[in-house]
C-alpha cells in the first residue's frame, strides 16, 4: 500500500505542475521557468545526496547515458514543454503527454525491434483516437482543414523526448542508484537551460513577483526533486511493470487541479481521456501479465 501512495503521489505533483508552469510564465519566458524549476531541483537534492554520492568512476561509466538521457530526455523534454504549454491549455498537454507510454513502445518498435503484441496494437490504437478527438475538439469526422495548435506541436515533440527518456532508462544497467541517476541527470539538464538563458537568470531575479516564487518552489520541489524520489520508491517496491499503469493517473490528477485553477473542461476532454486511459490499461494489462 505504501509503494501505491508513493506512486500517486508522484503522479499527483506531476498533474499540478502543467498549472505552475503557467504561473510561472506568467512574469518569465518559458526558457527562464525551466531553468528555475531545474536549479531549485538540484538545490533541494544536493543536502539529501551528499552524504551519499557515488565514486566519480561510476559516474563516469555510465557519463554516456547520463548525457543523452539529461540533455534530450529531460532537457529537450522541458525545454518544449515550457514553450509548448504557452500555446496550449494545461488539459491539453497532459492528455499529450499521457500517451507517452504508447509512443514508448512505438520507438522501442522502430529503434530495437521489439515487437508489439496485437493486444499493445489495440491499445495503440485507441490511445491515438483519443488524440483525434482532442485535437479536433470532439468532431473526428470533421477533419477538413483542421490545424494543431503550435502550443499542442510542441508538446508532441517533448512526449518525443520524453520517450528517449524511457528507452535510455529501459538500459540503464542499474550499477548507479536510481537517486544518483535522478540527480545527475537533473544537474544536466539544469545545466543546459543555463547555457541557453545565461546570463539572465540573475538579472532578472528582483523582478519577479512572490507568485513566481510559490510557482518555481511548487515545481522544483514536490513536482520535480521529491517527485521523482517517490517515484523510483515507489516503483522499486511495486516494480517497473506494475507502477508504469499509474502514469494514467496524471491527466486524472490535472483535472482535479484544472477545477481549482479556474480551467474549463468540456465533454471532448472526457471522452479523450477516456479513449487514452483505456488504451493504456490495455497495453499496462498486457504488459503486466507478460511479468507474471
Amino acid at each position: 500500500m505504501k509503494n501505491i501512495l508513493y506512486l500517486l503521489l508522484a503522479t499527483a505533483t506531476w498533474g499540478l505542475n502543467f498549472f505552475l508552469a503557467k504561473l510561472m510564465m506568467e512574469s518569465s519566458s518559458a526558457l527562464q521557468a525551466g531553468f528555475w524549476r531545474y536549479f531549485i531541483a538540484v538545490l533541494i537534492l544536493i543536502p539529501i545526496l551528499w552524504k551519499q554520492l557515488p565514486s566519480w568512476s561510476l559516474v563516469w561509466q555510465n557519463s554516456k547515458l547520463l548525457l543523452v538521457v539529461g540533455l534530450v530526455g529531460i532537457f529537450g523534454f522541458n525545454y518544449f514543454f515550457f514553450i509548448g504549454l504557452s500555446g496550449t491549455s494545461a488539459i491539453n498537454a497532459a492528455l499529450i503527454m499521457s500517451l507517452n507510454p504508447a509512443l514508448t513502445l512505438v520507438l522501442a518498435w522502430i529503434m530495437y525491434g521489439h515487437k508489439i503484441s496485437a493486444a499493445q496494437g489495440i491499445g495503440i490504437l485507441l490511445a491515438f483516437l483519443g488524440v483525434l478527438v482532442l485535437i479536433s475538439k470532439g468532431k473526428p469526422w470533421q477533419l477538413e482543414g483542421l490545424v494543431m495548435e503550435p502550443g499542442d506541436t510542441y508538446m508532441w515533440i517533448a512526449n518525443f523526448a520524453f520517450a528517449v527518456y524511457h528507452l535510455g532508462v529501459r538500459k540503464y544497467k542499474g550499477n548507479l542508484e536510481n537517486i544518483h541517476f535522478t540527480f545527475f541527470t537533473t544537474l544536466i539538464c539544469c545545466f543546459c537551460f543555463l547555457l541557453v538563458i545565461q546570463p539572465y537568470p540573475l538579472q532578472e531575479l528582483t523582478t519577479y513577483p512572490a507568485e513566481f516564487w510559490y510557482a518555481a518552489i511548487g515545481m522544483g520541489g514536490p513536482g520535480t526533486a521529491l517527485a521523482y524520489f517517490a517515484w523510483n520508491h515507489g516503483a522499486a517496491g511495486l516494480g517497473l511493470g506494475r507502477a508504469a499503469v499509474f502514469m494514467n493517473t496524471v491527466p486524472f490528477f490535472t483535472s482535479i487541479f484544472a477545477l481549482l485553477f479556474g480551467a474549463t473542461l468540456y465533454l471532448f476532454h472526457l471522452w479523450s481521456g477516456l479513449l487514452i486511459i483505456s488504451g493504456l490499461l490495455v497495453i499496462q494489462l498486457q504488459q503486466w501479465r507478460a511479468t507474471r
